[in-house]
């Protein structure tokens, strides 16, 4: 591809624009979100939790509806850190501080402005699904959100100079990204039929060198992939109940629906506020880049559109119904840099440029306050309360009731489960929502600890069941069976956790 249709970034005359000041506002903003979870309560988020109960030992996959990427990425830092909220957030703020790099490297590459590249970079500031929800919850989303910063960085410098080289990085991008989160697969789908779509682009995939860019993301993705299409969907974990089921006409119609409000609601408020404020020069750059459809902003255009009509062909053809916003990102991530190439085109008023730069600013610093005011407004105001449960002093209680520590705790909630790795790394920690093959062999001979939220009904039931089932234990009564309770901050409610102990081991519960 010609390195014609790639723009030829200039020096910004702007301070805050330059290379060096926004990747010290970046790495101020990250710093920041970093210490913050440092400072606020250690109770693991669920997603958080779940990692933490997965990540007991090295396999090739460990749940059916989600890769493993995130989990081998935090096994070792676990290792060297310990099981706690610190090794999370490492993990996540480097995924975090490398999928804004990638965005800068790309947004310089295809904006000339450099103030509008800045803009760019910092819009997801302005997008909820990364503003806020990646600081407090969502692990494979986060590492999905690098991969595919990571893929259109590198595409476009495959566009601008096809080496072979570029071919290799992008194979194994697309590998990574599929072990990241599986619906990484649209992009990597929707990107190479974009590019068929052009004449200038379509040699980048009717090319010899795009096969060694396949069998790279094959063999990077396709043990991991081969693996989980083998296991027999744990109850709960089908694509089903993921997107939902449904026939006929009216699922059809149920399914269109979501999928058009996901994708309305994914770049929210962003979209919004970018309307408003660049509503003239978006206009002026819609006019202009439809009397020159080529190039990249052409192709990342197709590759958007694309994108959601193969999210459209799930419900055509599968029966989809149900799409959170946050499964728009492989399709929308890349919207905030395409708005900005043809704002740039429609050349943008000074003025609206410094309004913008201000309307990020403030929302960062309203995502800084919300994760502060979530957790002191207390017990009485958090709904479920699950990021400020005591789970120390939940565990202390558990010691005093005779669980040292040492054994297997079996759980029917992976947050509880998670939490409890956190307090008892020495034991062994076994879900019930997953078989036993994903679960660690036992350590040594010790107690067998059932434990599950008071509220969750048929708890005891089930895990016995699985306890006879994958464990083979036949358990006698339990030598300590009780509630322990923690006060939830600053209100008059308790948490509690119901739990079974058998000092002496139960079939592979030990």
């Amino acid at each position: 591809m010609n390195t014609a249709l790639l723009s030829a970034s200039k020096p910004s005359r702007f301070l805050w624009a330059t290379p060096r000041s926004v990747a010290l506002i970046l790495a101020g903003y990250i710093a920041v979100h970093f210490a913050l979870r440092l400072v606020l309560p250690p109770t693991l988020g669920i997603d958080d939790a779940e990692q933490a109960l997965f990540a007991q030992q090295w396999l090739p996959s460990y749940r059916y509806r989600a890769p493993p990427l995130f989990t081998w990425m935090l096994m070792p830092v676990f290792a060297v850190v310990g099981v706690n909220a610190l090794a999370l957030a490492i993990v996540r703020y480097v995924l975090l501080a490398a999928a804004a790099a990638f965005t800068y490297m790309t947004a310089r590459r295809l904006i000339r402005d450099p103030r509008l590249a800045a803009l760019a970079t910092f819009s997801p500031a302005a997008i909820y699904v990364v503003a806020y929800y990646s600081h407090h919850d969502l692990t494979h989303t986060t590492a999905l959100t690098t991969l595919i910063a990571v893929t259109w960085y590198v595409f476009v410098r495959l566009a601008e100079r096809p080496t072979l080289a570029w071919y290799v990085a992008l194979g194994i991008a697309f590998g990574l990204g599929v072990l990241a989160k599986w619906n990484f697969a649209v992009l990597a789908a929707a990107l190479p039929l974009a590019c068929l779509v052009r004449p200038e682009t379509r040699g980048l995939v009717l090319n010899p060198r795009v096969l060694v860019a396949g069998l790279l993301a094959a063999l990077v993705a396709g043990p991991t992939t081969l693996w989980v299409a083998a296991m027999q969907p744990p109850a709960g974990e089908s694509v089903a109940t993921v997107l939902g089921q449904g026939s006929g006409f009216f699922a059809i119609l149920r399914g269109t629906f979501d999928l058009l409000l996901a994708l309305l609601v994914y770049p929210q408020p962003f979209l919004i506020l970018f309307l408003l404020v660049f509503r003239r020069a978006l206009g002026r750059g819609w006019i202009e880049a439809r009397g020159a459809r080529s190039g990249l902003l052409a192709t990342i255009g197709d590759t958007m559109l694309i994108a959601a009509v193969l999210h459209l062909l799930l419900v055509v053809a599968f029966g989809a119904t149900e799409f959170s916003e946050r499964m728009m990102q492989p399709a929308l991530q890349i919207l905030p840099i395409y708005l900005f190439m043809l704002v740039e085109r429609g050349e943008p008023e000074a003025e609206a440029v410094g309004v913008f730069a201000s309307i990020l600013l403030g929302l960062a610093l309203v995502a800084f306050a919300a994760r502060v005011i979530v957790v002191a407004v207390g017990g009485d105001y958090c709904g479920k309360c699950r990021a400020v449960v005591a789970f120390e002093a939940i565990a202390q209680a558990l010691r005093e009731a005779g669980f040292t520590g040492r054994g297997t705790v079996l759980v029917g909630d992976f947050h509880v489960g998670g939490n409890l790795r956190v307090q008892f790394p020495e034991a062994r920690i076994v879900y019930t929502g997953a078989p036993k093959a994903i679960w660690p062999p036992p350590k040594r001979d010790g107690a067998c600890l059932l434990a599950w939220p008071s509220e969750m009904r048929g708890a005891p039931e089930d895990m016995a069941g699985y306890l006879r089932s994958e464990l083979g234990g036949a358990p006698d009564p339990a030598a300590a069976v009780g509630t322990v309770t923690a006060p939830m901050p600053r209100s008059a409610r308790r948490y509690s956790l119901s739990y079974q102990l058998y000092t002496v081991g139960v079939g592979e519960c030990r």
